[in-house]
């Protein structure tokens, strides 16, 4: 009889064995897979060397950084989002590092059939393409804000996400964007010109008219808690607006736009 319980015990003692070792493996297979999928987001990339002459062209490499906290705009596959009309779509942050890597890299492309290496210019529509090396090619994209639950649902603003684009097929209008001065009054005559990259520029929805933002909204993602990206203009309050025009020299009637605040000001990052 004790024998027998004997037995019993080491086959206790077995079978938990079996299930730590059956469990660790699971585990190991688990963090392999996770691996796999970060990999490749996290592989560095070249980005475009700083030009010379201070100009943006189409075909250029960069990283946008976001003034509001020096992040990088980054997208994140394991975010997938819903999309009302089908497909998959991806959530996008401001990642902590500025190293270039595969999920951060932005190229510029002309929205409006420009070749690569003509200078891009304030006004025009460009789009903003995601390294091929993720696997898909994905635009920076936004759509006004919904019932359906995404990844900036904290933010409760209009949505920015990575719309993935079949190879070879047009960027819908969704994925449009344009530059913009950081200062107001130098829209007008900046218009058409080519962009300089050693300023901060504010980045417009050609849909909406939403401008870019980075809020310090922390979201958690495969990469760890990262600040949120969303559409929405942000901008001084009138009195605040008035004063800093007044202090500049400006004109402060109420007639002129209000200025951005520092949600809405991105950097151009080249090597």
């Amino acid at each position: 009889m004790l024998l027998g319980n004997w037995r019993e015990d080491d086959e206790v003692d077995s079978k938990r064995m079996m299930d730590y070792i059956q469990g660790k493996e699971a585990m190991s297979l688990a963090l392999l897979k996770k691996q796999e999928m970060l990999g490749p987001q996290l592989t560095t990339v070249k980005l475009t060397q700083s030009p010379v002459d201070g100009v943006l062209r189409y075909g250029d490499t960069v990283l946008l950084k976001a003034s509001m906290n020096d992040g990088a705009l980054s997208v994140s596959l394991g975010q997938k989002l819903v999309s009302p009309s089908g497909g998959d779509l991806f959530g996008v942050f401001t990642g902590p590092s500025t190293e270039a890597r595969v999920r951060n890299a932005i190229k510029i492309v002309s929205g409006d059939g420009m070749p690569e290496g003509e200078p891009v210019t304030y006004g025009s529509k460009i789009y903003f393409e995601f390294s091929s090396n993720l696997g898909v090619t994905g635009y920076l994209a936004s759509a006004r804000a919904s019932g359906t639950p995404t990844a900036t649902q904290l933010i409760n603003k209009q949505e920015v996400y990575m719309r993935p684009i079949e190879l070879g097929s047009q960027p819908l209008y969704e994925c449009a964007w344009t530059l913009l001065p950081e200062q107001v009054d130098e829209r007008i005559v900046a218009n058409g010109t080519a962009v300089a990259t050693g300023s901060p520029v504010v980045i417009s929805h050609c849909f909406t008219n939403k401008r870019l933002a980075a809020v310090n909204v922390g979201i958690p993602t495969d990469f760890g808690v990262e600040c949120g990206v969303c559409a929405h203009t942000y901008t001084d309050t009138g009195k605040v607006n008035k004063l800093m025009r007044e202090t500049i020299g400006r004109p402060s009637n109420g007639l002129i736009s209000r200025s951005e605040t520092t949600e809405n000001l991105w950097s151009l990052v080249f090597t």
